[in-house]
């Protein structure tokens, strides 16, 4: 009896491990991230440019706090040298969401002429291994000569690759 006692009485106060908690799609490896710059918008009005796809690497990692995917951003920062080396995402309502500063470019291919902004992104994760979500840029300030401040939207995709060449 008193062993049974001892046993019950360690077993409520020993913390429990819970796994109530979803774990989310991971983004890890090598996607394709593609841009549709064909549909991009500038306040609802269309403002179609060509379309970029480029090869990316993720990590995620879950931890009690919940899970964090980084997305590796060295290529894009060698043009845009105000954005951040990477990228990182929370598992916030059944999508990866990002949100910081980074400077828009007037001129996709002119470093000189960025303007403050705030991006954020998010991929939802499609049942084949894909995602698929939104990207906006809130331009602030005096915004791009003849455009203004404004936000620019613009699907965004992500398909599972093979590690690129070296």
């Amino acid at each position: 009896m008193v062993g049974v006692l001892a046993v019950t009485a360690f077993s409520t106060m020993s913390p429990l491990a819970h796994a109530d908690r979803a774990e989310p799609p991971p983004l890890y490896g090598y996607y394709n991230l593609s841009v549709d710059f064909a549909k991009q918008t500038f306040n609802g009005t269309p403002t179609p440019m060509e379309s970029k796809t480029f090869p990316v690497s993720f990590t995620t990692n879950c931890d009690v706090n919940g899970c964090l995917a980084r997305m590796d951003n060295s290529d894009d920062q060698k043009r845009n040298p105000g954005a951040p080396l990477e990228f990182e995402y929370r598992w916030t309502d059944g999508r990866w969401e990002t949100s910081g500063e980074q400077p828009y470019l007037c001129e996709r291919t002119d470093a000189n002429s960025g303007v403050p902004s705030r991006r954020s992104d998010y991929w939802i994760p499609n049942n084949d291994g894909s995602f698929h979500g939104e990207r906006t840029l809130v331009v602030g300030g005096a915004g791009c000569p003849g455009e203004g401040p404004g936000t620019h939207w613009v699907p965004i995709s992500l398909i599972p690759i093979d590690a690129p060449p070296d």
